[in-house]
């Protein structure tokens, strides 16, 4: 791999010939890297506005870069972030209807985020190579929301995160120098590869693991009623766990009637009715959300990130005994001298201990 330092243009400067260490951080919504360097690298840090991966298609837009001498020690750094990010510091002054798919709604909010403002005139307001709308999204789900909008480009970038949260859907940049704009805002929507791809502690693909899970809000009783015109009226528990109670959950269940259902002239019993509205309250209870997550370094001899899998894709994982399938949330690649490894998130991410302590020592 090597790291390329690009200028506004998005025209190659310089190569970073050697790092003492790189962070890179592939999000949902963003991405981030860190990286430092022997000082002499700095001269060429001040003169660029991105980095580049020689062996990713997405590129980073610098925002600060640093030269520090500790105990004779000397060295650079920077950070970067996802070119996207830059959207945050537009101001929007059109006003827009937005009732269409999620897809469409991204992209004309990008598109008014980047567009001359023709009402100031002589202000070009335009981001440098972000001049060009979304023009290959796809995600294609339909977002029955309406929205109007007339405020900061930071609050519809907001507005943006809210839409996407939860969604197997990526709003990244990639890199694509063979075109007038070489970089491209676009959406990405993750495949459902849980049949293709299960990382297993088991088989070595997993380590340094930590699995939690957040259920606090979830019923474990569900009260489940059918009171129709021409039916008796019945309410009928149906319990999850016994053991303990965590609250209890109404079920509407008015569709439910006398008849089997199957086009015979049969009536059910009051105990068959009674039956299948535990079997809706049942899965009632089971439709609830529980946010998995699990944190890990990965192991890529059967199965390689980038190729086999990506963020935003939905894959299997197998530890401590648990099965379960979710989102890849975010993946840390980190290169140490001629050390490097990958740790990737799945689900929900949780503070762990660890980072707990870690943050109160700051």
């Amino acid at each position: 791999m090597e790291l390329y330092l690009l200028d506004d243009r998005a025209q190659r400067i310089a190569m970073v010939p050697e790092y003492e260490s790189l962070n890179w951080r592939t999000g949902l919504i963003t991405s981030t890297a860190d990286l430092k360097a022997p000082v002499g690298c700095f001269f060429n840090f001040t003169q660029a506005m991105y980095l580049e991966r020689s062996d990713t298609d997405t590129i980073l837009f610098i925002n600060s870069r640093g030269v520090s001498e500790n105990g004779g020690e000397r060295g650079c750094h920077l950070s970067a972030y996802d070119p996207v990010e830059l959207l945050r510091r537009r101001v929007l002054f059109r006003t827009h209807d937005f009732a269409r798919s999620r897809a469409e709604v991204i992209r004309r909010l990008v598109s008014a985020g980047l567009a001359d403002v023709r009402d100031l005139p002589g202000k070009d307001r335009q981001i440098p190579l972000l001049e060009d709308s979304i023009h290959n999204a796809r995600v294609e789900n339909v977002l029955n929301q309406q929205l109007t909008c007339q405020m900061s480009w930071g609050t519809i970038y907001e507005h943006i995160e809210s839409v996407l949260e939860g969604l197997p859907v990526r709003f990244f940049s990639y890199f694509d120098p063979d075109v007038a704009n070489p970089i491209v805002p676009t959406l990405y929507e993750g495949r459902d590869l849980t049949q293709d791809v299960v990382l297993s502690a088991q088989y070595g693909d997993l380590f340094d693991i930590e699995y939690s899970f957040e259920s606090a809000d979830r019923n474990n009783l569900a009260v489940v009623t059918r009171q129709g015109e021409d039916v008796a009226k019945l309410v009928e528990p149906a319990v999850l766990d016994i053991s303990v109670e965590h609250g209890e959950l109404w079920v509407d269940a008015d569709d439910i009637g006398d008849d089997s259902g199957d086009g015979s002239e049969r009536l059910l019993t009051v105990s068959e009715v009674r039956e299948r509205l535990r079997a809706r309250g049942i899965e009632k209870l089971q439709e609830q959300p529980c946010e998995h997550a699990l944190t890990a370094s990965i192991n890529q001899d059967r199965f390689q990130y980038g190729t086999d899998y990506q963020v935003g894709d939905r894959i299997s994982y197998e530890a401590f005994g648990v099965e379960h399938s979710d989102v890849i949330s975010e993946v840390e690649e980190v290169f140490e001298g001629q050390s490097s490894r990958i740790n990737i998130t799945i689900g929900t991410t949780y503070p762990t201990i660890r980072q707990i302590v870690e943050r109160n020592k700051k």
